[in-house]
């Protein structure tokens, strides 16, 4: 094998590892976004029910004024009643009384129904809090987990890069600018062995021709199958 190519694997061997690092970190950003996903939909479920629990007690002072009111109503009612001296007064007063017991009755059902309502909903409210909670601890725990993961690999990134423009150094020019073009649209593996008389990567034969050339130069050759790069072994 030509020192060149020996040169140009050790190259691609420190790019393979590159590509590892960058699809490391690339893979943080969607596990941070499904925790801020996941802690928007606990916070959206808090606002829900605390704007419940706001509809709810507004509602139940609505009809706590309009109880006390009918209560006051038959009040009066009851007392004209012991004033009144003609039967038609008499039964309007007690008209009136029957009227305002029938909604005293429906209104103290409507209250009794909402604080029942209204006790889970501030429970449902304490439980979301909660989970809220919780949420927000992990994330605030995944995030410095994160950050050093981050910190780490950049780390290790801007050293392997470094050592791969290094060796990079060693590889003719000409011969780095045919790898580089072909693993940038490849992001994997470009320089591929002979297997035989095919291509390791695809078996697409190589005509005689060719692989005498490459044999007697230790040259490389492009595979018209796959496009890698193709180099003999010893």
């Amino acid at each position: 094998m030509k020192p060149d190519v020996a040169a140009l694997l050790d190259v691609q061997a420190d790019d393979l590892r590159v590509y590892g690092i960058e699809d490391q970190l690339s893979a943080l950003l969607p596990r941070l976004e499904s925790i801020d996903a996941d802690r928007k939909k606990a916070n959206d479920a808090v606002s829900q029910a605390r704007e419940l629990v706001v509809a709810d007690e507004k509602r139940q002072r609505d009809i706590q004024d309009r109880l006390r009111q009918h209560r006051e109503l038959k009040d009066r009612s009851e007392s004209l009643l012991g004033q009144v001296s003609s039967p038609r007064e008499a039964a309007a007063a007690m008209a009136q009384i029957d009227q305002a017991k029938r909604f005293i009755a429906d209104e103290e059902r409507d209250v009794e129904m909402l604080s029942s309502r209204l006790g889970e909903l501030r429970r449902s409210v304490t439980d979301r809090e909660k989970t809220l909670k919780d949420i927000e601890q992990v994330q605030q725990e995944t995030k410095a987990s994160m950050d050093a993961d981050r910190s780490a690999l950049e780390k290790e990134l801007g050293q392997l890069r470094a050592e791969r423009e290094k060796k990079a150094q060693a590889v003719p020019r000409g011969l780095l600018q045919r790898y580089d073009r072909i693993r940038q649209k490849r992001r994997t593996t470009a320089v591929f062995p002979l297997r035989g008389e095919s291509c390791a990567h695809c078996d697409t034969a190589i005509p005689m021709q060719r692989r005498s050339t490459m044999v007697a130069t230790g040259a490389t050759e492009l595979c018209e199958g796959c496009g890698v790069l193709l180099y003999v072994a010893e």
